[in-house]
């Protein structure tokens, strides 16, 4: 399937202190455009609705090679490719004169909007075909582990100004949270890659116990639990820079 193509400008909200794009703005703009692309193959919100289906974050890795600036035009550039096992895969780049700056790779899942209950891909029928692109899957079977010691950073309750349209926290929300709760002197650096697994729903009202710790040089990892389950954990990688 081809990449479907959409461009906007980033705002200066959307950068941090350090005018780099913010990873909740990346994780925002991601989401959109694979919401764009399926209006235009003829699945808009209305007709996932009356269908009682919809497409949730399941995992996503992002690769950072550098970051647009506030005011510069971004294209973003996104296609789907054939399900591995429950997961429905997608590729997002985003690029700014010609040069790709960001990549991801998401793993998403399609779920009963009133139950929330996964459904298998053959429920959903693609009216195009796939192109026969090479894609690494390996998103579909991404974990990740605790390190051996792990220190509560904070607790961050789940506010209305949180939540979309699906009642729980939008997972653009966790990048926030993510560089929130992150020492500053680790926030400072250039994001070089990110992983997210979104392992159950944070829904208002909601308290999630924030914990991390280093996991490598140039690495942290972070979780959020809730009654002692694990709603996200995250693992971001630095420049040194």
């Amino acid at each position: 399937m081809a990449f479907f193509e959409e461009t906007f400008v980033l705002s200066s909200s959307e950068a941090d202190l350090h005018q780099r794009i913010k990873l909740s703005a990346v994780l925002r703009h991601m989401q959109d455009a694979a919401s764009h692309h399926l209006t235009a193959l003829g699945f808009p919100p209305q007709r996932m609705q009356a269908a009682h289906q919809v497409f949730l974050l399941s995992k996503v890795e992002i690769q950072f090679a550098g970051s647009p600036l506030p005011d510069q035009q971004v294209t973003v550039f996104t296609r789907p490719h054939p399900p591995k096992g429950a997961f429905f895969l997608r590729e997002t780049n985003l690029a700014v004169e010609g040069r790709t700056l960001i990549t991801g790779k998401a793993a998403w899942v399609l779920a009963d909007d009133r139950t929330h209950q996964v459904l298998r891909p053959s429920v959903f029928d693609w009216e195009d075909p796939f192109d026969p692109v090479e894609f690494d899957g390996a998103i579909a079977r991404r974990r990740l582990h605790a390190p051996e010691h792990v220190s509560p950073l904070g607790v961050r309750r789940i506010r209305y100004s949180d939540l979309d349209g699906n009642r729980h926290m939008n997972n653009a929300v966790y990048g926030d949270i993510l560089f929130d709760f992150l020492p500053a002197e680790w926030s400072a650096r250039p994001l070089r890659q990110a992983v997210l697994i979104y392992e159950h729903e944070a829904l208002l009202g909601d308290e999630l116990a924030i914990a991390g710790a280093p996991c490598g040089i140039d690495s942290w990892y972070l979780a959020g639990h809730r009654d002692g389950a694990r709603c996200f954990s995250a693992e971001l990688q630095f420049d040194r820079g």
